[in-house]
């Protein structure tokens, strides 16, 4: 019962966060908080060999990666008759999409263009990168830790740090490639985070 009432609170918390910032930065062209500081300090700091490792950690995060592993995936589950897993990885991609759309326009924020390095359409915030990456990649992280039994307390935490490290790259190269504030990326990081959870506890 503690449990659940901790991870209730991180819930609202993090609704909270996503919701407090898409309303201070809605219908913006400008940096909010911390923003403008961090891709000063970044952009200040841009090499060609660090824009082009950027690029390929960014590429793990697009919707034709996430869409190409995801039917994999399916086709796997589906297969092998694991119909639980198969929902909840459907569940982690398509269901991101369409909160994070909807985010997007209902808060219509403008991408940070003067920061640009690569060309990229739609609002900003959140980040869909961001979002997703954290709902498919910790759903992922779930379904091999569920699927094989893994208790070893030690591969546990190799494969959730694995994770977070992952969504984490991918979050920062959005900022490093000038298409996100860095508050775009961290309210994707919340809402990918709550679209994981639900998605999980709903399904299981």
């Amino acid at each position: 019962m503690r449990e659940n009432n901790y991870i209730l609170l991180l819930l609202v918390i993090s609704l909270s966060i996503v919701l407090f910032i898409g309303f201070n930065v809605t219908n913006s062209e400008e940096g909010f908080l911390f923003d403008e500081i961090i891709m000063e300090k970044i952009h200040s700091n841009t090499t060609v060999f660090g824009t082009n490792v950027m690029k390929i950690i960014t590429s793990l995060g697009s919707k034709y990666f996430f869409i190409s592993i995801g039917l994999i995936g399916l086709f796997y589950f589906i297969y092998t008759m694991e119909r639980r897993y198969a929902w909840l990885l459907i569940s982690s991609i398509p269901i991101s999409f369409i909160i994070n759309l909807i985010l997007k326009l209902t808060f219509t924020r403008t991408r940070p263009e003067i920061y640009m390095i690569i060309q990229q359409s739609g609002y900003s915030f959140p980040s869909g990168h961001s979002m997703v990456s954290t709902s498919f990649y910790t759903m992922c992280t779930y379904i091999l830790l569920d699927r094989f039994k893994i208790e070893n307390k030690k591969y546990k935490i190799g494969a959730w740090t694995v994770n977070f490290l992952l969504i984490g790259l991918i979050a920062f190269s959005r900022v490093y490639l000038g298409v996100h504030w860095p508050t775009d990326v961290i309210s994707g990081i919340l809402a990918g985070g709550m679209v994981f959870y639900i998605s999980k506890e709903s399904i299981n």
